[in-house]
């Protein structure tokens, strides 16, 4: 299992003020497929929970998982042992305009 998570606060690198939603796309460059499960919490816990299958080689789209300009967590886990086949690209989005695009590489990795 691997888990990538992404957090937003006031006052913090990623500044939740200014998010009022997220899209998230995953990205399966690898040759076996493998599931992830894709949470959104928030001041009131959990706001958001999906679980993908992702093929070799596809790519998932999730669209507008909503913040609403408050502090919270995007938490990915898959049943895979390493992050090495596994693209994630964040938009940070605010009244239909974005305001940052994050990746894989700006998520904290736990294995």
């Amino acid at each position: 299992m691997s888990i990538l998570r992404l957090e937003a606060a006031p006052l913090t690198p990623i500044d939740s003020r200014y998010i009022q939603y997220v899209d998230l796309e995953i990205l399966n460059t690898g040759m076996e497929g493998f599931e992830m499960l894709a949470h959104v919490y928030g001041e009131q816990g959990l706001q958001y929970i999906q679980l993908i299958h992702l093929h070799p080689g596809s790519a998932v789209p999730l669209h507008h998982m909503m913040t609403e300009h408050k502090p919270f967590q995007l938490v990915l886990v898959t049943n895979v042992n390493d992050f090495a086949h596994t693209a994630v690209t964040v938009r940070a989005c605010n009244q239909g305009q974005l305001i940052a695009v994050f990746t894989q590489e700006n998520m904290i990795r736990t294995l």
